[in-house]
């Protein structure tokens, strides 16, 4: 009895139109994806009940991180602009299960990513450096 009550107070609570959210991406001309802004609606309580956005924006970096050509039969071009240094910077990639399958340290402003000896299909590429992290699907053909 219990547990039917606390499952329709859940269901009751996740299915109410009181907070409405919204994922929107920005994206590059090579399809790099910029920023992500989540947009949650809400219903104030003080203005009679009209939605009222609140907007958090998550900005990947201060820099531009161009990659190409993806789909890749191989090489990678990693082009990494608006770094004075690189601290910790390394380039990992990982298969669609989370296994890190290579990591190239010491990168730089250009760097040259050869994965041609791995079978086609879909990769994350993680980029990380001075305490930056952003991730990228790589198509390998």
């Amino acid at each position: 009895m219990r547990t039917a009550i606390l499952f329709s107070f859940l269901l009751a609570l996740f299915s109410s139109d009181i907070c409405a959210q919204r994922i929107q991406y920005a994206y590059d001309a090579a399809g790099n994806r910029l920023t992500r802004q989540i947009l949650v609606q809400t219903r104030g309580v003080s203005d009679g009940g009209e939605e009222t956005p609140s907007v958090y924006e998550e900005e990947l970096s201060e820099s531009k991180i161009t990659i190409y050509p993806n789909p890749t039969r191989g090489m990678l071009q990693v082009d990494i602009s608006g770094v004075e240094q690189f601290e910790n910077a390394q380039i990992s990639i990982y298969d669609l299960t989370g296994k890190q399958l290579r990591q190239w340290t010491g990168i730089s402003r250009s760097n040259v990513i050869d994965i041609s000896d791995r079978s086609p299909g879909i990769y994350i590429m993680q980029i990380a450096y001075n305490g930056n992290v952003s991730s990228w699907k790589i198509i390998k053909e």
